[in-house]
């Protein structure tokens, strides 16, 4: 029985008992009675079975969102970006291969030259690769015994460009041996103060570098997301549509390293073929595939071997709507994300990511119906890494206070080329102008104070309070209708300024 002098209802009763379906917007969480600090918040979670983030964020696989710049932006504050897939397979690809190189991490081809290689030569390698510092083996190769190592330091003012690399080369090298983490090189680079660390093998071959560069890059970004070489977390969009599924595109892009793959159809048997080749193809490649906007789907793609489910419909992660979605979108997101995590997570313990996500208040709403990352759109469109540079981002302005429900003001505070005007009871959901970084930092300090102000440390506590319905939560429909109402008429009014609603002169 549950206790009289709790207020609000558990999530069971409020779906279970509704006739319609519900946004975020239209649920409010009860107050919790919080002993700690929301910088003691710990809001990791999973995207996949094996892939966890410290922010739990992946940014849209939609072309206006997520290239080469936001991917890197996001990775490097903790959370992840998903490569759109609207472009062709090279251009992906190089995508992905340019957020893995921003942190080399260990650099398993390094370039070598020889003993008898001249200054010259290694001239020739800065002016095409940019390469300054390079081992130096016996033979010249990878693999080879290392008798050495040049730099600028030691080739800048030698004028004789002929001379040859062995008479000017440092052969005292500080070397690590293998098996080691990237954090002990990190380490080790810290405590001999070099530039370059060498990694040898147990016959003193060398097997890879690591670089000053990633040091101070671990430094100023402490929460990077990286795989287990010290690169940067990447994913990639791959359409899996019916008689057109890109398995070419998959098995490039896991070949480039992409860490995840999002598999993104309508739940045709394309899709799911496509799961079971990749599955078994790239075990180390985590799939997440979606969006599902019911459990029927969630169930066939977990079957077919996903490693997590997007609950949503296409339009909310950048997919085109197919026939089956397109019946969806008049669907609730919250519905839909409480629906398939409670199937999903009970019954194959795999996470589910929401898509839909517009806020920290909403995002908060996401997780606490079973969702462990959220996927973000409109609120990146806007972002100076977008690819589109921000001008995606619809012109919206909000004269009053951009404020989200968990009481963190989002929005930028200047006026933008349009102004339109809208009640001041309406939080308005308007993209983000300005650099990710600053928005990031806005979106994980809300949603740290919404766990704290409903009394849960992490993930793992919100959920196991949704499971024994310790959390409680109120439905407040005529809000979110006024707020979905609000934003279209306020779209329109950008799009036609000179047709203005009637309330857009109410203050």
């Amino acid at each position: 029985m549950a206790d009289p002098a709790s207020n609000g209802w558990p999530a069971g009763k409020v779906f279970d008992a509704a006739t319609q379906s519900f946004t975020y917007d239209d649920l409010v969480f009860m107050p919790g009675l919080p002993n700690f600090e929301s910088s003691e918040v710990d809001l990791s979670g999973h995207v996949t079975k094996n892939l966890k983030l410290r922010c739990p964020v992946l940014g849209s696989p939609s072309d206006t969102v997520t290239g080469p710049k936001m991917a890197i932006e996001l990775a490097l504050h903790g959370a992840m970006g998903i490569i759109h897939a609207n472009q062709s397979v090279e251009s992906q690809v190089n995508m992905v291969q340019a957020v893995k190189r921003f942190v080399s991490g260990f650099i398993l081809e390094p370039f070598v030259m020889s003993p008898t290689q001249t200054l010259a030569d290694l001239d020739k390698l800065k002016e095409t690769k940019g390469v300054s510092s390079v081992p130096i083996t016996h033979d010249g190769r990878l693999g080879g015994r290392l008798v050495g190592i040049v730099t600028a330091r030691d080739t800048d003012l030698c004028e004789d460009r002929s001379e040859c690399l062995c008479t000017v080369m440092t052969e005292n090298i500080v070397t690590a041996k293998e098996p080691l983490a990237f954090a002990e090189a990190i380490d080790i680079l810290k405590r001999e103060k070099v530039g370059k660390l060498l990694i040898l093998d147990a016959q003193d071959r060398l097997v890879s570098m690591v670089t000053r560069s990633d040091l101070k890059k671990v430094r100023d970004y402490p929460e990077m997301s990286r795989d287990l070489s010290g690169k940067l977390l990447v994913g990639a969009a791959v359409p899996a549509k019916e008689g057109q599924p890109d398995e070419a595109r998959a098995n490039a892009l896991a070949e480039a390293g992409a860490n995840l793959l999002y598999l993104f159809g309508d739940g045709v048997d394309a899709q799911l073929e496509l799961i079971q080749r990749l599955k078994v193809k790239y075990p180390s490649v985590e799939l997440l595939a979606g969006p599902a906007a019911s459990v029927r789907e969630a169930k066939r793609l977990v079957q077919a071997g996903s490693d997590g489910v997007v609950a949503g419909t296409g339009c909310d992660v950048g997919g085109d709507v197919e026939a089956p979605k397109a019946v969806a979108l008049g669907r609730g997101e919250a519905t839909m994300v409480y629906e398939v995590a409670f199937y999903v997570t009970r019954n194959f313990a795999l996470p589910v990511c929401a898509a839909g996500v517009r806020s920290s208040a909403q995002a908060l709403v996401a997780m606490g119906l079973g969702a462990s990352s959220v996927i973000l759109r409109e609120p990146l469109a806007g972002a100076t890494e977008a690819p589109t540079g921000g001008t995606a981002a619809p012109p919206l302005h909000h004269p009053h206070s951009l404020v989200s429900a968990t009481g963190v003001r989002y929005g930028s505070s200047r006026a933008w080329e349009r102004q339109v005007t809208v009640p001041r009871s309406v939080a308005m959901q308007v993209p983000h102008r300005s650099q990710v970084k600053a928005f990031l930092m806005y979106f994980f300090s809300g949603l740290q104070k919404g766990f704290r102000q409903i009394g849960f440390r992490n993930l793992q506590e919100l959920h196991v309070a949704l499971e024994k319905e310790a959390l409680r939560m109120e439905c407040r429909l005529p809000y979110g209708l006024q707020l979905r109402e609000a934003c279209i008429q306020a779209k329109r009014n950008s799009e036609f300024p000179l047709v203005a609603p009637a309330w857009s002169s109410l203050r």
